[in-house]
């Protein structure tokens, strides 16, 4: 299940579920109190009652009628003389009646309606004796049980409406936002989208359509960037090609303006290679051509074929390598990554500085020791044409589409590419987890 629904959904199903059970807890238990003490209300009043009439005619004639009355109810009634002995009783009920409720004061004697088979009060009758009203427990024990029913039928009622509760809510609000959110997702790629939502007359229906038309604008807009970039860069070729051939010519009869013209041009040209790269990955036409490759002797090569370079600059260029491991690489793209990573890193380490390469089964880290980049730049660091010091363009030479091109190879190899700063400087790391070996 999506996180959003489950979380929704269980938010829902336990609040509803604990209001649920405190509510049918409490109301359980008031009106069962509340039918326990009405029953021995009006046990003691029917006592009262009785008790009233033998105080003004206490004779056997009365006694008998207040029994006659009791065998026909769902009551039982016991009449004490003041001697202590039974006078009167109703279906023989002196058998239930217990020593320790005599001793008592006129009142509810016996309330224990779960463990006891009766409830029992007392009326005490001015010549001495009293009047004790039994009820059998049996019939609130029945009357509980039939609440307890009804109870239990209002919670399985009270779960179903909530289970439809849930069906409604994860199809009407959750299931159209997680089809909305696999759009964007889709969006995200750069593909045109049609969110099925957008016939709905609600608010999801109107993020729907607003998505849909903000897809339909991209899509163009990238469409006409990718038109740009291609035509640009193929128009610009030829012209610079001239423009550094003649330099060229006026650089070899030492003309200051010509050297000045032929570096332009030299730089103008790389940046015009890295439009044109840039433009076949947007068209799709960049693709890789994967081979069985021992990765430890084909960086070992690259390394020493640049070596002269960072003696020149004096800079230390050191390699350590674990076991020999293989991958499927491109590797005129492999390279072209490796040299562009170390490029970069000597670009920006001081002489006498090093620039360390370390390369295993999982990942290949290039770590110089230059002064690093400012944390609130580092995400940007692989975007295309970012500069973390614009105004170095010239002294590097960089076009700010190096790093964008090496993403692009490494996430067409199906790797990761990541960047860090250390205590020395700037650490790159290629992550081969996902490369094909």
């Amino acid at each position: 299940m999506n996180k959003l629904s489950l979380k929704i959904s269980l938010f829902y199903l336990v609040g509803i579920a604990v209001i649920l059970v405190v509510s049918l807890f409490v109301m359980h238990n008031l009106l069962v109190n509340q039918q326990v003490q009405n029953e021995l209300e009006n046990l003691l009043q029917r006592g009262n009652s009785h008790r009233d009439v033998l105080m003004d005619n206490y004779d056997e004639k009365t006694i008998e009628h207040v029994v006659l009355m009791e065998d026909k109810a769902r009551t039982e009634v016991v009449i004490m003389n003041g001697e202590g002995n039974v006078a009167g009783a109703s279906n023989n009920a002196f058998k239930h009646i217990k020593d320790e409720w005599l001793s008592e004061n006129e009142g509810i004697v016996e309330d224990d309606w779960r463990n006891e088979p009766f409830l029992a009060s007392i009326s005490k009758i001015n010549s001495g004796g009293s009047v004790i009203m039994l009820k059998p427990t049996e019939q609130i024990q029945s009357l509980i049980h039939e609440l307890n029913r009804h109870f239990f039928v209002a919670a399985l009622l009270t779960v179903g409406f909530l289970l439809f509760s849930l069906y409604f809510l994860s199809h009407v609000i959750i299931k159209p936002l997680l089809s909305i959110r696999q759009a964007a997702g889709k969006l995200s790629d750069g593909q045109v989208i049609t969110v099925p939502e957008t016939r709905r007359k609600d608010e999801i229906g109107e993020l729907a359509r607003a998505i849909t038309k903000i897809s339909g604008d991209l899509h163009q807009i990238q469409h006409t960037r990718k038109a740009f970039l291609t035509s640009i860069a193929h128009e610009l070729r030829t012209p610079i090609t001239y423009i550094k051939g003649y330099a060229g010519l006026l650089k070899k009869e030492h003309s200051a303006y010509g050297g000045i013209i032929y570096e332009e041009s030299q730089r103008l040209q790389r940046l015009i290679e890295d439009l044109f790269e840039l433009a076949r990955m947007e068209e799709n036409s960049f693709t890789i051509q994967p081979e069985q490759t021992e990765m430890t002797s084909f960086i070992q090569d690259i390394i020493d074929r640049m070596q002269l370079v960072f003696e020149e600059k004096e800079i230390s260029l050191q390699l350590k390598t674990g076991a020999a491991f293989t991958k499927q690489i491109d590797r005129n793209r492999f390279e072209q990554v490796i040299m562009n990573l170390i490029d970069n890193a000597l670009k920006y380490t001081p002489a006498g500085k090093a620039v360390k390469l370390t390369v295993n089964q999982d990942c290949i880290t290039v770590t110089d020791e230059g002064p690093g980049v400012n944390e609130d730049a580092l995400p940007f660091l692989f975007d295309r044409f970012f500069r973390v010091d614009s105004s170095r363009n010239r002294e590097t030479g960089g076009t700010g589409l190096g790093l964008a091109i090496t993403k692009e190879i490494i996430e067409a190899h199906d790797g990761k590419i990541s960047a860090e700063n250390t205590l020395s400087g700037l650490r790159i790391t290629i992550d081969l987890k996902g490369v094909a070996s």
